[in-house]
C-alpha cells in the first residue's frame, strides 16, 4: 500500500512538471485588443460622392489658458423700455479693437456660446504665445492672424439665461422687445473699455440672426446671420439694404430643409457685400456652433466676414 502511494505521488509530481513546462514556454496571449471606436479613429474616413459633407480630422493642439483679466466679466445694461439684461465682457489683447456681440437663439442662452470656443478663437489670446501654434474647436476653426484680435459680448435676451424674470405667457407671443435687447446689446458694446465704437459686429443665430441685422440700423459695422426667419417682425431684406448701402457686409448661413431660413436668405440678391452659405440638412441656429457639427467651411467663412466687417 506504502508503495501503490508513492508511485501516485511521483506520477502527480510528474503531471505538474510537465503542466509548468508548457505554460512556461507558450507564447503569452495579447495584452489588449484594439477596440472598435480606436481601429476607426486610426484611418481618416473615406469621402463618398454625394454624401453628406464630412467632418474633417484634426491634430490634437495646445489649450489657451486664459487669466483671470481675459475671461467673461459679468455686466448688467438695460434696454430702452427699461428692461435690466446680464452679458459678460470678453476683453481683446488689442486696444481699439472691434467688438464682436453674439445673440442667442430663442429658448436658449448665452453661455451656450462656450461650447463653440468661437470665443477665445475671437480673443486670439494664444497670438502673445510666440512659442507655439494654437487651435481652437479641435482645429475646425482656422488660425486667426496673429495680428487680429476681438473683444466680445455675450448677453441673454430678456426672459432668458440671466436676464429674468422669466417672459409670462403673455409675452411669449410678442417677439418685438427682442429688438429692444439687442439694440441695446449695440449701444452698450460701443461703451466697453478698449473697444472701438465704429467697429461693433453682430453675430446671431435664428432670432439672434434676424435681431443681429434689424437692430443694426447706422451702429453696426457687418452682421452673420445664422438661420433668419424674419422672427422678429421685421422683414430681413428691408433691414439688411441700409447696412448694404454703408458698404457694410453681411452673410446668411441656412440648412435646406430648416422652414423659413432658405427663402429668409434668399430675400436679399448676393452680392459682394452680401453673401449665402447653404448646406445639407435641418440644422438649426446655434448648432451650427457646436464644434462636432461645424460645416468644413465655416470657420474660414466666419474668419473672412469678421476680417471684411472689421476693416
Amino acid at each position: 500500500m506504502k508503495t501503490s502511494r508513492l508511485l501516485w505521488t511521483l506520477s502527480g509530481l510528474s503531471i505538474l512538471a510537465a503542466l509548468f513546462w508548457l505554460t512556461s514556454c507558450a507564447p503569452p496571449a495579447p495584452t489588449s485588443i484594439p477596440t472598435e471606436t480606436a481601429i476607426r479613429t486610426a484611418t481618416p474616413p473615406q469621402v463618398q460622392a454625394g454624401s453628406e459633407t464630412p467632418s474633417p480630422t484634426f491634430a490634437a493642439s495646445p489649450t489657451v489658458t486664459l487669466a483671470a483679466s481675459q475671461v467673461g466679466q459679468r455686466v448688467t445694461f438695460k434696454a430702452e423700455d427699461g428692461r435690466e439684461l446680464v452679458g459678460y465682457f470678453y476683453p481683446s489683447w488689442k486696444p481699439n479693437a472691434p467688438i464682436v456681440v453674439l445673440m442667442h437663439e430663442y429658448g436658449n442662452r448665452q453661455s451656450a456660446w462656450d461650447e463653440s470656443a468661437i470665443i477665445p478663437w475671437m480673443q486670439n489670446w494664444g497670438a502673445q504665445d510666440a512659442s507655439q501654434e494654437y487651435a481652437y474647436a479641435g482645429g475646425r476653426l482656422p488660425a486667426m492672424p496673429k495680428d487680429l484680435s476681438f473683444a466680445v459680448l455675450t448677453f441673454d435676451f430678456r426672459g432668458h439665461g440671466e436676464s429674468l424674470p422669466n417672459l409670462l405667457m403673455s409675452e411669449l407671443n410678442d417677439k418685438a422687445p427682442f429688438l429692444f435687447d439687442a439694440r441695446a446689446a449695440y449701444l452698450f458694446a460701443q461703451t466697453l473699455p478698449g473697444v472701438d465704437p465704429t467697429r461693433v459686429i453682430g453675430i446671431g443665430a435664428s432670432i439672434g440672426a434676424d435681431a443681429a441685422v434689424d437692430a443694426c440700423g447706422e451702429i453696426c459695422a457687418g452682421a452673420f446671420s445664422v438661420s433668419p426667419g424674419n422672427w422678429l417682425g421685421v422683414d430681413y431684406a428691408k433691414a439688411a439694404q441700409p447696412i448694404l448701402a454703408r458698404g457694410r457686409p453681411i452673410r446668411c448661413m441656412y440648412a435646406v430643409s430648416d422652414g423659413d431660413a432658405p427663402k429668409t436668405c434668399w430675400s436679399v440678391a448676393p452680392s459682394d457685400l452680401y453673401k449665402i452659405f447653404a448646406y445639407k440638412g435641418i440644422k438649426h441656429g446655434m448648432t451650427f456652433f457646436v464644434p462636432r457639427k461645424m460645416e468644413v467651411d465655416f470657420g474660414q467663412n466666419l474668419l473672412e466676414f469678421l476680417q471684411t466687417a472689421a476693416h
